[in-house]
């Protein structure tokens, strides 16, 4: 089993005090015993001891678990229930006891190159103006990836807005850009996500770029290090950044003027990708420190302790209610800080936020990449 690789974690967990409950994500929507870290890797360690899973205990593995990593933030002694849990979720796999709903999520990436079943063809067409003069290969790749595509197009309108503004060489592939594959790696279907991941890295590869920027985290976690870490070989010599850092980079280089005055009081959501698994948080806050006429007010959890938009780790085709909730402790936080803009720094995460901003006239959520473009 897979769990035998991960055996120390999930003993140790279960013997704890379970004082990582107080923040996990699941568990502060539930308020069960049931639905902590430690009673979850329980249910594995049990799992792995008589040598499987029962069929009823998919539901504990796959539907209450954000893998967002706030358990591993405020463990003592280090043990990352996440990583039990995506070893418990690929047995499931193996086992053929993966429940339904992630069965259909790995179908359509294997599909159509995208967690949402949308035609392949679909990718670029809300940006077929903004992309139909870019060369085949250059100097920067952006890849922007599927929620940002099918979801949230206005952000990739932004950062094409951005590389124009600032004179990138830079390409985009177009309807040839497959899927990350992290929505297969956290459902547990591991054979499937590593044959996803070369077909990216034979695209990267193709484009010839010696830089890819994303502004989905979690794109850049698969690239940056989840990819090498599965054994799969990256391109040498291609750095690879989150928009932010980009970004950054760009206006202190006097490439990137921001001149129009965006004045509004802002909160900055970190999200897990970016900041709890790639450490990257005063990037975008050095960044909207640039824009002029912001005044950043940090909500009250920040950084590291950054509550989880709750759509991580595949709740949003297991779990949609806990999405719904998690994603309201957020916005409430950001009103508790008196923010006018909820602004974060990943498509999933602002498409969390905004099925309840949307609805307010005091907050609105943005991306900091159009955030930026709104500046310029």
């Amino acid at each position: 089993m897979e769990l035998e690789k991960v055996e120390r974690l999930a003993r140790l967990c279960e013997l704890c005090p379970k004082m990582c409950r107080m923040v996990c994500t699941t568990h502060a929507i539930s308020r069960s015993e049931a639905d902590t870290p430690n009673q979850r890797c329980s249910i594995a360690y049990g799992a792995l001891r008589r040598g499987g899973f029962r069929a009823e205990e998919a539901a504990y593995m796959y539907k209450w678990c954000a893998v967002c990593g706030l358990c591993l933030a405020w463990c003592e002694t280090g043990i990352d229930a996440g990583k039990v849990m995506l070893a418990a979720r690929e047995d499931l796999v193996n086992a053929g006891l993966a429940l339904p709903e992630a069965v259909k999520v790995n179908e359509k990436v294997r599909a159509t190159g995208n967690p949402y079943g949308e035609p392949a063809a679909a990718r670029f067409s809300d940006l077929a103006a903004e992309t139909a003069d870019l060369p085949a290969t250059a100097e920067v790749l952006y890849f922007a990836g599927c929620d940002t595509l099918y979801r949230r197009p206005e952000i990739a309108r932004a950062a094409l807005k951005i590389f124009k503004a600032a004179g990138v060489d830079f390409t985009v592939l177009g309807a040839s850009e497959p899927c990350c594959g992290a929505p297969q790696r956290l459902l547990g279907f591991s054979q499937d996500f590593r044959s996803t991941a070369r077909q990216v890295i034979e695209r990267v590869r193709a484009s010839k770029a010696r830089r890819v920027v994303y502004t989905c985290p979690t794109c850049l976690l698969m690239m940056k290090e989840v990819y090498p870490q599965s054994g799969i070989e990256t391109p040498e010599g291609v750095e690879v950044q989150h928009i932010s850092e980009y970004l950054k980079e760009l206006i202190a280089g006097q490439r990137l003027h921001l001149r129009q005055p965006v004045s509004k009081r802002i909160a900055y959501h970190d999200p897990c990708d970016l900041g709890r698994q790639l450490k990257i948080y005063e990037p975008p806050r050095e960044v909207l420190a640039l824009v002029p006429g912001v005044e950043l007010k940090e909500m009250y959890f920040n950084r590291q302790n950054a509550r989880c938009c709750g759509a991580g780790g595949g709740l949003e085709a297991t779990n949609f209610e806990l999405v719904m909730k998690a994603s309201q402790t957020v916005v409430g936080l950001a009103q508790a800080a008196s923010a006018e803009l909820l602004v974060t720094a990943c498509p999933t995460c602002k498409t969390s936020f905004e099925r309840h901003t949307y609805k307010l006239d005091s907050l609105e959520t943005v991306d900091i990449t159009e955030l930026v473009a709104r500046a310029l």
